[in-house]
């Protein structure tokens, strides 16, 4: 069984294309996939699928976040008041801050990995520098819809509207920027591990207005 064990290791999947906007966010989303590794020693077995396994984390917490965004699409598109409007909005910044605490534990979970093989501690590096750097950005964009969230009064909700997505226009291209390094730090360590996977052709970011717009 041990023998069996050290043959196999976990690979890192691609996130599927995401939907990234000022009032859209997805992240990384993970799944595990396991094949045979041939050529390689166990100790480096052991040391993709302990990286592996913490990156893939992310698939259960992003999951939950895309269903949370979802419901809050749809009741930023039904919102009839400020009081509704308010409440998607604060929908929103629940969801992200919630995720942005899930995306700073993935950091401590990779940083508390023992790992001896320098590749894959360099990959750990970097790879933390972008969940760091997607964690910044959602905390931005959060931040940004505070300014709905404590509007006073529709006579001024236009205004805080405009503010708002001005204020996500650097967290956008962050996050379009980090997506492209982690699609190509993720390809780089399947290819050292042995478990290169097809990664996904981007998609253009979709638009998503914020309540009330």
């Amino acid at each position: 069984m041990e023998m069996a064990a050290a043959m196999v290791t976990v690979a890192i999947q691609q996130p599927n294309p995401p939907r990234y906007s000022s009032r859209y966010w997805a992240g990384v989303l993970g799944a595990v996939c396991v094949i045979l590794l041939s050529g390689c020693g166990s100790s480096k077995v052991s040391q993709c699928n302990q990286l592996a396994e913490v990156v893939n984390q992310t698939q259960g917490f992003m999951q939950d976040f895309e269903t949370e965004i979802q419901a809050f699409s749809e009741n930023a598109a039904q919102v009839k008041n400020l009081d509704d409007i308010k409440a998607a909005a604060t929908q929103y910044t629940t969801a992200v801050d919630k995720v942005v605490t899930n995306l700073d534990g993935l950091v401590g979970d990779l940083e508390s990995i023992s790992l001896k093989d320098e590749t894959l501690n360099q990959f750990r590096g970097n790879y933390v520098e972008v969940v760091r750097g997607f964690s910044a950005a959602l905390q931005e964009a959060s931040q940004a819809m505070d300014l709905v969230v404590n509007v006073q009064s529709e006579a001024e909700l236009p205004a805080k509207i405009e503010e708002s997505q001005q204020q996500t226009v650097n967290a956008v291209a962050s996050i379009e920027s980090l997506s492209q390094t982690e699609a190509q730090l993720i390809n780089e360590v399947n290819a050292y591990c042995g478990a290169a996977q097809p990664t996904a052709s981007p998609t253009p970011p979709a638009t998503t207005p914020a309540p009330g717009q």
